[in-house]
C-alpha cells in the first residue's frame, strides 16, 4: 500500500500460529491520531494465553496517515473537489465552504505548497520543535486547513481532529446508505486497502470494532458492512455503549457492552477460543506502532479493570503498572481513561514515588471531588498530575470554585467540561465564574446537544466574561484553543508549566502568538491628557469591575486628580485613579463612619481584565498612584466582602482604620489610608 507510515503497513502481531484462535481488534476512525487508543490495548491484556493469537490495528492512525493526510491523495482529492464543483455539488453551501471554495480558486499554488508540506507538518508534531509554540500552531493549522480540503471532497461530511459529522445523516437507515455511498463516505478507501488486507487472513476466527465516540459509529458501519460483505462467516463484535450503536444490530454478530468484559470472554469461549484467559494488571500496546502516533513522545491511555469483580487497584499497584509502561514503552506521559482515578486517589501515588517526582507526567479525567484539599493537591502535583478535566455534572458551585482553586494552587491546570444537560440556570452560574476567572479556570468547554447520533456532542469553547463584553476583546485566543487537543496540552504544561501556558495566545493569523503580560506598559496622566476614546474605555473597565455604581464613573473620572491605566497591545488592561470625590459623598461617609475626609483624594475604580489578573498589576497601579499624590492625603472605601481589593490594599502599605454599614449598598464597607499617612499623623 502506497504511503504506509511505519508499522501500519505489515501489523507488529502477525496472526501467523497455525493452530491458534486469531483475533483482529480494530480501533475505527475518528478518534485522536495524539495516542495509541485504550480499549483494544486493554483487551488485548486478556488474550495474553496459550492457544490465542492477535493483531491490534489502529485504523483510525492508518485513516489519517495514509488515507487522508497524503501528497497523492490530497492531491487526487483536490481534482475531485473541482469535478464536484463543476456539477454544482456546493451550490448553496454555508459561508465558510464557500470562503474555501473561493480561497483554493485564487491561490491554487498555496494549496499545492500545502500539500507537498504535509509529510513535514505531521513529522514536527514527532519532534522537539513540537514545544516552540509557533512552529507546533503552523503545523497543527496547515493540518488542520488540509482536513477541511479533504472534507470538500467529501461534503457535506466534515472531518476534524478526533471528530466527525455529516448533516445529512439522522437515523439508521440513512447511516447504511452513507455506509456505501461512494461520493460522500471518506472511509471506503481504508476499507478496501488497509482493511480488507487483513481480514483476507483466512484463519481469522474473531474481529472485533471498538466504538468508543460517536464520529466513530459511521466508520464503524461501513467496515462493519465490507467485512460482511468479503467475509460473510466472519464473527463480527462490535463493542461499545448501547446507546451509540442502539440501530447497529444488523450490521455485525454481536453486540458487546464495554463496560463488562465478561460476555467478550464468553464469546471467544462459545467460538472455540480458550476458555480460560489472562488477567493482566495493565492493557497491552506492545501491537500498536506508538512511534508512529503524532506526539514527540509517548503518551498513553491508562485507567483499571471495569469488569465485574475488578475493585479499583491499590496506588501501589497503578504506579508499578505505569512504571513499567514508561520502562517498557517509552510512555512520558498518561491520561486517565476512568473517572475514579481522582485527584485524592491519585496523591496516593506519591510515597510510592520514595519522596521523587515520576519521570512522567498525569492527565485525569473525572467528576468535582469535593474531599480534595489544598494538600492533597499539592500531593497529587507531585505524583505528576499536570492536567484535571474536571467532568459530570457539578451541582454545588461552591465546591466546584474551591476545587478549582486548590488545584490551580498546586500548579495544575483546570480544564472545566459543563455537561449539556446541566441544568440551566447552575450552567449559567458555572460559566460566570468560568469566565471571570481565567487564571483559576484555565479553561473551559460547555457541550451543547449534538444535531445527529452519528456526530461527536458540540463543544462551546471558552468565552469573555458577560461583564466585560463592551470593553474592546483581546487580539487573539488562548493557546489550549489552538492546541485542541488533551494530549498535546499536558505535554504542553509538563514541559512549560501552567502559567507560561495560560499566558500565551495564539494572534489571528493561527500561528503567531504573544504573551500576556510580557510587553504592558504603565501611564499616569492628567484626564485630559487622555488618548482619543481611552476614557470610553476605562469607563467601561470599570463598570465591567462590577464593584461600584455607575451612575457617577464618567463624572468622576473627568475631574479626577489622576488616572492610571496599563496598556498591551494597544488595549487597556487595567486602570485606577485618584478621584476628588463628591462633596456629597464626602459628607455621607462622615454621616456613617465619623471620618471627615475633605479634602481627601479617594483612590478607586481599579479594574483588572481577567485574563490579567495575579500578574500584579492592581499593585503596581495603586504604588503609582500613591507615589504621585504629593503632599495630599488618599482614602479608599473597600467592601468588607471584596477580599481580592484587600489583599491588594495590603500589598500596597494601606491600612484599615474603620468600617460603616452602607445603606445604599446593603452591606460593611471598610476606610483603608495608606500607613505612611497613618504614620505621620
Amino acid at each position: 500500500m502506497e504511503g504506509l507510515h511505519g508499522d501500519l503497513a505489515q501489523g507488529s502481531q502477525p496472526m501467523s500460529k497455525p493452530d491458534s484462535f486469531h483475533i483482529l481488534l480494530v480501533h475505527p476512525p475518528v478518534a485522536t491520531p495524539a495516542a495509541p487508543p485504550w480499549e483494544p490495548a486493554r483487551a488485548a491484556a486478556l488474550f495474553t494465553c496459550p492457544g490465542l493469537s492477535l493483531e491490534q490495528y489502529d485504523a483510525n492512525l492508518d485513516f489519517f496517515l495514509n488515507h487522508l493526510l497524503t501528497p497523492k491523495r490530497l492531491t487526487d482529492l483536490m481534482g475531485l473537489i473541482k469535478k464536484k464543483e463543476k456539477q454544482g455539488s456546493f451550490n448553496g453551501a454555508d459561508p465558510d465552504t464557500a470562503s474555501l471554495l473561493a480561497d483554493l480558486a485564487a491561490n491554487p499554488e498555496h494549496w499545492i505548497r500545502k500539500i507537498a508540506g504535509v509529510g513535514c507538518s505531521l513529522e514536527l508534531l514527532r519532534t522537539e520543535e513540537f514545544y516552540q509554540p509557533a512552529s507546533c500552531l503552523a503545523a497543527l493549522k496547515d493540518i488542520g486547513d488540509l482536513m477541511a480540503l479533504a472534507s470538500l471532497a467529501y461534503y457535506p461530511c466534515r472531518i476534524q481532529w478526533g471528530r466527525f459529522s455529516n448533516p445529512t445523516v439522522w437515523d439508521w437507515p440513512q447511516a447504511g446508505d452513507f455506509a456505501e455511498d461512494q461520493d460522500a463516505n471518506p472511509f471506503l478507501s481504508l476499507c478496501h486497502s488497509g482493511l480488507a488486507s487483513r481480514i483476507a487472513q483466512r484463519r481469522l476466527s474473531l474481529l472485533i470494532l471498538f466504538v468508543c465516540a460517536p464520529a466513530q459509529v459511521l466508520a464503524s458501519l461501513t467496515m462493519a458492512r465490507l467485512i460482511k460483505k468479503q467475509r460473510p462467516g466472519l464473527h463480527v463484535a462490535l463493542l461499545s455503549d448501547h446507546t451509540l450503536l442502539a440501530g447497529a444490530k444488523d450490521y455485525g454478530d454481536s453486540l458487546l457492552p464495554e463496560t463488562d468484559q465478561e460476555p467478550l470472554l464468553d464469546l471467544v469461549a462459545s467460538l472455540g477460543g480458550p476458555a480460560t484467559l489472562g488477567d493482566s494488571a495493565g492493557p497491552d500496546f506492545s501491537g500498536l506502532p506508538l512511534k508512529d502516533y503524532l506526539t514527540p513522545g509517548v503518551v498513553l491511555p491508562f485507567g483499571v479493570p471495569t469488569s465485574s469483580g475488578h475493585d479499583l487497584m491499590g496506588p501501589s499497584r497503578l504506579l508499578a503498572v505505569l512504571a513499567e509502561q514508561e520502562r517498557s514503552l517509552g510512555a512520558q506521559g498518561f491520561i486517565s481513561k476512568d473517572a475514579r482515578l481522582t485527584p485524592a486517589y491519585m496523591t496516593e501515588l506519591a510515597p510510592g514515588a520514595a519522596g521523587e517526582q515520576p519521570e512522567f507526567c498525569l492527565g485525569l479525567a473525572c467528576a468535582l471531588d469535593i474531599s480534595t484539599g489544598r494538600e492533597e493537591m499539592a500531593a497529587a502535583h507531585k505524583a505528576g498530575v499536570r492536567l484535571i478535566q474536571w467532568q459530570g455534572h457539578h451541582d454545588q458551585l461552591n465546591s466546584l470554585t474551591k476545587a478549582l482553586w486548590d488545584a490551580n494552587r498546586a500548579g495544575i491546570w483546570n480544564h472545566v467540561v459543563i455537561p449539556a444537560e446541566l441544568e440551566s440556570r447552575l450552567a449559567q452560574g458555572v460559566v460566570r465564574f468560568m469566565a471571570a476567572n481565567p487564571n483559576i479556570a484555565h479553561s473551559w468547554i460547555q457541550l451543547q446537544p449534538s444535531t445527529s447520533p452519528f456526530a461527536s456532542p458540540v463543544e462551546q469553547a471558552e468565552k469573555a466574561s458577560a461583564a466585560y463584553t463592551q470593553v474592546a476583546g483581546l487580539p487573539g485566543r488562548p493557546l489550549w484553543q489552538g492546541l485542541n487537543e488533551p494530549v498535546y496540552l499536558l505535554l504542553y504544561l509538563n514541559r512549560h508549566g501552567t502559567k507560561k501556558v495560560m499566558r500565551w495566545r495564539v494572534r489571528d493569523d493561527g500561528c503567531s502568538l504573544y504573551a500576556l503580560g510580557q510587553n504592558i506598559s504603565f501611564h499616569f496622566v492628567k484626564p485630559q491628557e487622555l488618548p482619543p476614546g481611552s476614557l470610553d474605555e476605562i469607563c467601561r473597565m470599570v463598570e465591567a469591575g462590577g464593584s461600584v455604581g455607575t451612575k457617577w464613573v464618567r463624572y468622576n473620572l473627568e475631574r479626577a486628580f489622576l488616572i492610571g491605566y496599563v496598556l498591551e497591545q494597544g488595549m487597556i488592561v487595567g486602570n485606577s485613579s485618584l478621584k476628588h470625590p463628591r462633596p456629597e459623598y464626602v459628607e455621607a461617609i462622615n454621616k456613617q463612619s465619623g471620618l471627615d475626609l475633605s479634602n481627601y483624594l479617594e483612590r478607586g475604580y481599579t479594574s483588572v481584565r481577567p485574563e490579567y489578573r495575579g500578574m500584579g498589576i492592581g499593585t503596581k497601579l495603586l504604588e503609582g498612584l500613591t507615589a504621585r499624590v504629593g503632599k495630599k492625603k488618599v482614602f479608599s472605601i473597600i467592601g468588607e466582602d471584596n477580599v481580592a481589593t484587600q489583599k491588594i490594599a495590603l500589598r500596597n502599605q494601606t491600612k484599615k482604620v474603620t468600617t460603616f454599614y452602607s445603606e445604599r449598598l446593603g452591606k460593611e464597607m471598610g476606610v483603608w489610608m495608606p500607613a505612611w499617612m497613618l504614620d505621620e499623623d
